[in-house]
């Protein structure tokens, strides 16, 4: 009993100077952004790059010639969700906001919004910096585009540099539901492209590219989809609740291939017939939808270039020749939007991509995690607030598990009841083992009890509540979502801290310094169950656990979003709730 006794001390120190330690080196960790990386290419510069396309195919020649500055024009998007603007010249994606979703206020964070202290260089980005980008910041470094490849290096095709002409019949009209952008660009070799870009209501643009051949000889073309990130490994979110970084689904199986995989292998190559492909953030998506008829391949690949890392997710099909006086026209679409889960299934039923919902990392439970994910969703669209959603929720789910949850309460109130015969019992063959556990199991079999009968309903009941946390950690719905009072963000911790006095002392903290009011209400709520509920056989041990888990579980989850802490805090008073009804039910 003394060893035991003294592991559990040694253990409860060992914690808590994990505990503080952590975050600490988490911290330290974090700053340190000096790490080698794998240079998967040779080339310094971005031309040598895009000839290397992790292809094994040769490419067109790059057109260096820079359009003058008066043919450069910017063409307005605006739609019922999005706001951004595209250039003529290159034609890249990489100026998106969204109407419904403003910029975190709180954190400098790339996932999704500009990074703070960024300059707005242009008028119409300065209108815009409230809302959330998706591609991050305005400087290109995140992007979507379509290119046309060759194997005859000779042939000139459309690159950054080239200016598209606008075709559209007014070309004062912001890109719209309305008013789909028409471009086209002549090669001066016999070669027309042309380029129609439309939008829907929510987050998809629908890309239709054509080439006309007006030569006299046949040409092997074939468009490529490319998604361009500058990012640093080290400023990625990922924890074991969701996953960030390049994804797929390809041939019924959904590939998350992470930023570390795609350095270490260099190049990785999937090959589908139809599937999707992009880069997911918490909340936001880029992806790519070709034709669901055609095979393509895709290739996820990395280089440095200015001390830089840059990631590349280009997608295709074969080679196509396109006769003399023919034309090859191609589609695809560009989802470029928030991970919002009917928007997905809608897209999936409306395009016929299958599994488009999987964008959304619900983890191994789907089964329960995606209706549970509808589920809230409709109760925050019933009340008006994402906060009471979270307790309607809690308590559904706690009615619903409530036969399973009275029968362990039962059984842990009857083994609470026959402590002093065990007690008696293990002091009396404390040196005889098997004696022991024969007692045990004959006082369990003439009380009526299993051993396990408390612990069995409580597992059954694991699933839905390690969902209903999952979705509470995914959900887009939690961003930036109030509640009541201070909590104006539940996907944030708890903003106040006990120790500056809940803000009344300008200091700052560390972070695992910061313990808000919730997480102390959760921590008191888990201290007043553990109170009324069966304890350790040992007195000692029982005291340390009643004390120690509240305070272990007060300091973790102050680091938890807010909306978390809230669910835990409320499913432990409705289980003290019912506790005080089972022990009141076996005094009478």
């Amino acid at each position: 009993m003394e060893e035991e006794k003294r592991n559990l001390l040694l253990f409860t120190i060992i914690s808590i100077i994990i505990m503080i330690c952590y975050p600490l080196y988490m911290g330290m960790r974090s700053a340190d952004h000096g790490s080698p990386v794998i240079n998967s290419t040779n080339g310094a510069n971005d031309a040598q790059f895009l000839a290397n396309r992790f292809v094994d195919h040769k490419v067109s020649a790059i057109i260096k010639k820079t359009p003058p500055a008066a043919a450069i024009k910017q063409i307005k998007l605006d739609s019922a969700s999005l706001r951004g603007s595209l250039c003529t010249k290159g034609l890249n994606i990489n100026k998106i906001f969204l109407k419904k979703y403003m910029r975190d206020p709180y954190t400098a964070n790339p996932n999704g919004v500009f990074h703070t202290g960024d300059a707005v260089g242009t008028a119409e980005f300065a209108a815009f910096k409230n809302l959330a980008s998706i591609f991050g910041d305005a400087n290109g470094k995140y992007y979507a585009k379509l290119e046309w490849v060759s194997p005859d290096k000779t042939l000139l095709l459309p690159s950054e540099e080239t200016c598209w002409k606008i075709d559209s019949p007014d070309d004062s009209l912001p890109l719209s539901e309305k008013s789909p952008l028409l471009l086209s660009w002549n090669n001066g070799d016999g070669l027309r492209f042309e380029r129609r870009i439309s939008i829907d209501e929510h987050y998809v643009m629908t890309i239709v590219d054509s080439v006309k051949n007006y030569g006299d000889h046949n040409v092997s073309l074939k468009l490529t989809t490319v998604i361009c990130r500058e990012f640093d490994r080290e400023e990625s979110n990922n924890t074991f609740n969701f996953y960030e970084g390049p994804i797929g689904y390809f041939n019924g199986k959904l590939e998350e291939i992470s930023y570390d995989d795609v350095v270490k292998k260099k190049n990785i190559e999937h090959k589908s017939t139809g599937g999707w492909f992009g880069i997911t953030d918490k909340y936001w998506l880029v992806a790519f939808i070709p034709d669901q008829k055609n095979n393509s391949s895709v290739s996820y690949g990395h280089f440095q270039y200015s001390n830089k890392n840059l990631y590349r997710i280009e997608g295709g099909g074969d080679f196509i020749t396109v006769a003399a006086s023919g034309k090859m026209t191609q589609t695809n679409q560009l989802f470029v939007g928030a991970k919002e889960l009917k928007i997905l299934d809608m897209y999936e039923k409306k395009l016929g991509v299958a599994h488009f919902d999987l964008a959304i990392d619900f983890g191994c439970l789907y089964i329960l995690t995606k209706p549970l994910l509808y589920a809230l969703a409709f109760l925050k669209d019933l009340v008006g607030n994402m906060g009471v959603g979270i307790l309607l929720l809690t308590l559904l789910i706690k009615l619903l598990l409530l036969p399973l949850a009275h029968k362990s309460y039962k059984s842990m109130n009857r083994l609470k009841e026959i402590q002093p015969k065990i007690q008696a019992l293990q002091k009396k063959y404390a040196d005889d083992k098997v004696k022991l556990g024969q007692e045990l199991s004959a006082i369990y079999q003439r009380e009526g009890i299993s051993p396990i009968g408390g612990c069995l309903p409580t597992l059954l009941q694991s699933p839905v509540l390690f969902a209903l946390y999952k979705v509470l950690y995914i959900s887009i719905e939690m961003r930036q979502a109030s509640f009541f009072g201070w909590i104006h963000d539940l996907s944030l911790p708890d903003p106040v801290s006990l120790f500056n006095l809940f803000g009344l002392i300008p200091i700052a903290l560390p972070s695992f310094l910061n313990i808000g009011i919730w997480p102390m209400l959760m921590g008191l709520s888990m201290f007043w169950q553990q109170k009324i509920g069966p304890s350790s056989p040992d007195a000692t041990q029982a005291k340390m656990m009643l004390f120690l888990m509240p305070v272990m579980f007060t300091c973790m989850f102050a680091q938890l979003p807010s909306g978390l802490v809230i669910y835990w805090t409320f499913s432990n008073v409705l289980s003290i709730g019912q506790q005080y009804i089972v022990n009141r039910s076996n005094r009478r």
